[in-house]
């Protein structure tokens, strides 16, 4: 799974920025409900953050509704499919493999 943070426009036409999770093909898989807010630990941290935030300018702005409605048909078909059959093995195979990196372009 990745993430990155990515503007949104909701029905009342409003911008906000949120964090979005992906899977390795690109496809959203969900997103925050709220909004992130710019609070840090550090100054650096703030500045990180700042960023990525300005990172998210350079990618499209995603409807909110429109999103959702992809969303429930990934998961209609992800659920026809049924769940993978894993070893355990394999499952930390994966997970040593995980890019938390936020570049999903």
């Amino acid at each position: 799974m990745m993430w990155t943070y990515r503007v949104f426009r909701d029905s009342q036409e409003r911008y906000s920025i949120r964090e979005v999770f992906y899977e390795r093909d690109h496809t959203i898989i969900s997103y925050a409900e709220a909004p992130v807010v710019v609070v840090g630990a550090s100054f650096e941290e703030l500045m990180q953050l700042v960023q990525w935030f300005r990172d998210a300018f350079d990618l499209p702005v995603l409807s909110l509704e429109e999103i959702d409605a992809e969303m429930a048909i990934n998961k209609t078909k992800s659920a026809s499919n049924g769940p993978p059959n894993l070893s355990l093995q394999q499952v930390i195979a994966e997970l040593e493999n995980e890019d938390f990196a936020s570049d999903p372009k």
